[in-house]
């Protein structure tokens, strides 16, 4: 895709600091599209700050934003639209991983985090994006939640990873249901295993191993290298639903995003 092909759009993506997000966030600069990050690691995000601004200055924006927070959510669309006037796609990729645990021994405090970071942030983020599409001229846009295979599986994570990620396709459902006359598509990608990313500093202190020994029981053959999922390809993919048409289309879809992994 050209260096132009995105010139007018402006597209939000959480957790963007590293991982996945950095990837998706670069995929749209090198489109030419206007991208917002954010994130609550100030190292991380100064650092993807620093790179991108010599590439892209006019075309980005950093801010340090804990999506759990309304009034930080609030705030980052508020200087998105200052900075570019609108807010044509959002990513929901910030979250967190467990550490396996059943519902008889993850702690409440694992509980609370993981919904508040999984959930809650996406929710919150989704109100904002929503409110916004619908107010701006053309109004409309995009969201593109990252869900999981375990928004359709039972033992592939923990207990609240699991709830976790059951609720981001019911966001995703509801969104598309409700907004679908006002322009506004939302799509989640069902995603496998990915290669390596930093959402593995996520992982709550210890493991579960008989969490982790039952996944790997009902989610035989997942090979590194093989059955992992790029994250160049999740990012391509991101940019492709720039595309209206496509978007409206997809409007409620959870897509398989993962290798086959489990078959289907």
């Amino acid at each position: 895709m050209t260096t132009q092909a995105l010139a007018n759009i402006t597209v939000i993506v959480t957790g963007a600091a590293g991982g996945l997000g950095k990837v998706i966030a670069t995929a749209f600069l090198e489109a030419g599209a206007n991208v917002a990050i954010c994130d609550i690691n100030k190292d991380r995000l100064d650092a993807a700050a620093q790179e991108f601004s010599s590439s892209f200055a006019d075309k980005f924006l950093a801010r340090e934003a804990d999506t759990t927070s309304e009034v930080a959510v609030d705030q980052l669309f508020q200087e998105t639209v200052k900075k570019f006037g609108r807010v044509d796609m959002l990513v929901n990729n910030a979250a967190v991983m467990d550490s396996f645990d059943p519902a008889g021994t993850c702690s409440h405090e694992t509980w609370d985090r993981l919904l508040n970071i999984n959930l809650t942030g996406p929710f919150l983020t989704t109100k904002a994006a929503v409110k916004s599409m619908e107010a701006q001229t053309p109004p409309g846009g995009t969201i593109i939640n990252m869900g999981s295979n375990a928004s359709i599986c039972g033992s592939n994570a923990g207990v609240a990873y699991t709830v976790t990620k059951h609720g981001i396709l019911g966001l995703t459902r509801n969104t598309a249901a409700f907004y679908e006359e006002k322009g506004i598509a939302c799509i989640m990608l069902q995603l496998g295993g990915l290669e390596a990313t930093n959402i593995s500093d996520a992982f709550a202190k210890g493991m579960n191993m008989e969490g982790l020994k039952l996944m790997q029981k009902n989610l035989p053959c997942f090979s590194q290298g093989v059955t992992d999922v790029s994250l160049r390809d999740v990012a391509k993919f991101c940019v492709l639903l720039a595309d209206r048409s496509i978007a409206k289309t997809m409007n409620g879809a959870a897509v398989p995003f993962n290798k086959n992994w489990p078959p289907a």
